[in-house]
């Protein structure tokens, strides 16, 4: 995509507002980044964005390092990198057109997991297949997170938010791997994620200044609403 002024000053007041509800939440606000994303470009999913992200990711997860929840990271882990493979084969195989419509659908279906599910109990079935189901969906329409909160949901905030974050961070690393490996990660898309990255520096940094005003219970249902809304017009504007 051409980058311009306004270009850069949207997708990074975006990510600005998507760092501090994920940094007062715990919750990967990629289901509000991905519609409003696409609608400036879909070039600047997933890779650019992923790899943006990453600045954001590792200070939260280096900053909550001693909530980590480590016992159930191996089998969560392992099948996310079952759900990132089977991701990168739909992407590679799927028409751009399309991508709109994939998107809002995915983003959809993560906010009626998040509204519906509302008990999860930790184990080896669970811990594999949500994380499959947060690394396919995480890498198609980078709303993966509201699997993995659901996981979590259990956990002290402080856990739920460390423990995601470096999820997210493996996730991201493995992600960005994988497309390099199979060419789908180039220059032009670095460049994109370089200037995407300002946003998630700033939210992280003016984040503290307004977590303490937020609830999480009431901020989730805004979150949803937000990444409710952005799907559906980004459907709207792919099929139009």
């Amino acid at each position: 995509m051409q980058w311009t002024i306004e270009t850069f000053l949207l997708a990074n007041f975006i990510l600005i507002v998507s760092s501090i509800l994920q940094m007062a939440t715990g919750i990967s606000v990629g289901i509000i980044i991905v519609p409003f994303l696409a609608m400036i470009s879909y070039t600047l999913l997933p890779v650019p964005v992923v790899f943006a992200s990453l600045t954001l990711t590792v200070m939260m997860a280096y900053q909550g390092r001693k909530h980590i929840d480590t016992d159930n990271m191996p089998q969560i882990g392992f099948g996310m990198l079952l759900g990132i493979f089977v991701a990168v084969y739909i992407l590679k195989n799927i028409e751009l057109e399309y991508l709109g419509v994939l998107f809002g659908v995915l983003i959809l279906l993560s906010v009626i997991i998040s509204m519906k599910i509302k008990t999860f109990k930790l184990g080896k079935k669970v811990n594999y297949s949500g994380g499959f189901m947060a690394g396919l969906i995480g890498t198609l329409a980078l709303s993966g997170g509201q699997i993995l909160a659901l996981l979590f949901q259990n956990h002290p905030l402080a856990s739920i938010k460390s423990s995601l974050a470096f999820l997210y961070t493996l996730f991201s690393l493995v992600l960005l791997l994988v497309f390099y490996l199979v060419g789908e990660f180039s220059y032009a898309q670095l460049i994109s994620g370089l200037y995407l990255m300002p946003g998630f520096i700033i939210g992280f940094f003016v984040a503290p200044m307004f977590v303490k005003y937020f609830n999480p219970k009431y901020t989730k249902s805004v979150v949803l609403g937000m990444a409710t809304l952005g799907a559906l017009m980004l459907i709207v504007k792919s099929v139009w």
